[in-house]
């Protein structure tokens, strides 16, 4: 039951980012909230959208308890609204709060990983070494030393181009998923991602896949 309710927040979460993304995300550095973010959300969520207000005050505890959010808090700074435009300064009590917090979490999170050290540890065994075929050693990549290739930026999709169960990505956070268009409006696209979560998104969040 516990691992079902995981789940289903982390798809609320999911589902923050894609519909705020320009405040909340899954992935790099997160970005403080203002307080009493919840009521804004609260008063853009409809009947259509699938999740619910009490899965999102669920959600948004858990958003705010995670290192990465604790993390961003204690840099201090501006938190941001929905828009991601600054709303207000944190203050010195918050930054402290956050810091007890994050300090508090990552202690416990290493007194249950030395409790679980050494349940079914497995004594380990250097293998011994094999003198008449001795392993070959890997030639090494001309490649070697050069920098990545960026990522190709994606291209959006046209107006004319948003057509029903076309394949597309959608932008979440900074790294974009793949979904499905299930409805086109004016402005905004109903899409299906892989986990069966349909929601609104504006078409200015939609790429060629």
């Amino acid at each position: 039951m516990q691992n079902q309710e995981k789940t289903d927040l982390n798809k609320v979460i999911e589902f923050l980012t894609i519909k705020f993304p320009k405040s909340f995300s899954l992935k790099g550095e997160a970005k403080p909230l203002k307080v009493g973010i919840f009521n804004d959300i609260a008063g853009q969520i409809g009947e259509e959208d699938p999740v619910s207000k009490t899965q999102i005050r669920h959600a948004l505890r858990r958003y705010t308890n995670s290192w990465r959010y604790l993390e961003a808090v204690v840099k201090g700074g501006q938190r941001v609204d929905l828009e991601g435009n600054d709303a207000e300064p944190l203050t010195e009590e918050h930054v402290q709060h956050a810091q007890t917090q994050l300090a508090e979490s990552k202690a416990k999170f290493q007194e249950k990983k030395k409790a679980n050290a050494g349940k079914d540890k497995k004594p380990y065994k250097k293998p011994a070494k094999n003198v008449a075929n001795p392993p070959k050693r890997k030639p090494k990549s001309d490649s070697q030393g050069t920098k990545p290739v960026a990522e190709p930026q994606k291209e959006l999709v046209a107006n004319d181009d948003f057509t029903d169960g076309k394949k597309v990505q959608v932008k979440l956070g900074a790294s974009p998923i793949a979904a499905t268009i299930v409805e086109t409006s004016k402005n905004e696209v109903s899409v299906q991602l892989a986990s069966g979560m349909v929601m609104k998104v504006s078409k200015e969040n939609i790429f060629q896949a």
